[in-house]
């Protein structure tokens, strides 16, 4: 029995040691926050939905099925509590600073930074004709800036824009749909950001 606890807590320690600060990055592995999105003008809440938040929580999900090893996402309510305790604000992101006192906070080397300069949601007329028979199905497009902030050299290394348009029932359900959509192709584009080797 006592060999048995001997090898479970020699495990353990191995694992804290491996894991070692908050992003729990192996050594020589990036560790990534993924931030609350940002709006330039204040989207509300469709239905349930925090498009800032929930394009976040998507990203982080779809960057840490992506990671393969080669860098690890630090998870979305480890970010959320550190936000919170930082009183971040939106505009947060525009400064460098506040973005570095971030990525210490949750030992990050990296932070993925969102963009939302449009996010248009039509409720239609909730038929599926469209015009000019009818005022067609509810319809939704979206515009994201996403940026890589490498806490390290303290600015923005990376950039990708994508877009999207999606037809949809709900504007709740319509609002995820576009954001998703939009997202996947950024996955990639990140990923190699991340994954480049240091200038």
């Amino acid at each position: 029995m006592r060999r048995k606890s001997a090898v479970a807590l020699a495990v353990l320690v191995s694992a804290v040691i491996l894991l070692g600060e908050p992003g729990g990055a192996a050594p020589g592995v990036k560790s990534v926050g993924v931030v609350d999105f940002y709006s330039p003008t204040p989207l509300g809440v469709f239905v349930g939905v925090f498009p800032e938040r929930f394009a976040a929580d998507d990203l982080s999900a779809q960057l840490a099925r992506a990671a393969n090893g080669r860098f690890t996402v630090i998870p979305r309510g480890t970010m959320e509590r550190a936000e919170g305790s930082l009183r971040w604000q939106d505009v947060d992101v525009l400064h460098y600073d506040r973005l570095g006192v971030l990525a210490r906070s949750v030992g990050a080397d990296a932070l993925i930074l969102g963009w939302i300069p449009l996010l248009s949601v039509d409720a239609g007329g909730g038929g599926m004709a469209i015009p000019p028979d009818g005022e067609g199905p509810p319809n939704a497009e979206v515009n994201l800036v996403i940026q890589v902030f490498d806490a390290a050299q303290g600015r923005r290394v990376a950039e990708t824009r994508q877009a999207a348009s999606a037809l949809g029932t709900t504007r709740s359900l319509l609002t995820q749909r576009v954001l998703h959509d939009a997202l996947v192709p950024a996955v990639a584009p990140v990923a190699d950001a991340l994954t480049a080797p240091a200038p």
